[in-house]
């Protein structure tokens, strides 16, 4: 009898480890590598969802221009707990180069915390157009003389 409760205890402590989240976890790092893409955790039971917190703003200490930064947070949370924070966040995650922002990415996985969205799309689209509306008036008044 005790065997067979000694199985079955080792058989349920073995498949509880194995059934776990894993998430990289980081605190407050400049940028996405090193030790947020290097430490992994087994997420508590409760906790089902990996969590990055990315924030862009001015450093504590002095930068040429104010210059801006990118500091990363990652680890286990509950996927409630997770979307509360990406909606609370959602009115100044604009991810726009020019103004401090911060955002949340949640998902569901293993390990699935690795990459992190630092910028914006927008940027290169509004270069696209510069260069297009600065080659059309070119051409426009090239054309005229």
């Amino acid at each position: 009898m005790n065997f067979i409760c000694i199985s079955f205890l080792l058989i349920f402590n073995f498949l509880s480890v194995t059934n776990g989240l894993e998430c990289y976890v980081c605190e407050q790092q400049e940028g996405n590598d090193d030790k947020c893409i290097k430490t992994v955790r087994m997420c508590q039971r409760y906790e089902d969802t990996c969590a990055t917190l990315i924030l862009y703003t001015t450093p504590h200490e002095w930068t040429p221009r104010l210059e801006r930064r990118h500091y990363i947070s990652k680890g286990c949370d509950t996927r409630d707990a997770c979307t509360r924070l990406l909606y609370g966040l959602a009115s100044i995650c604009t991810r726009n180069w020019y103004e401090d922002w911060a955002c949340v990415e949640c998902c569901q996985g293993d390990r699935c915390n690795r990459y992190v969205v630092l910028g914006s799309n927008n940027l290169h689209s509004s270069l696209i157009l510069l260069i297009f509306m600065t080659f059309s008036t070119l051409l426009i008044r090239c054309s005229i003389f």
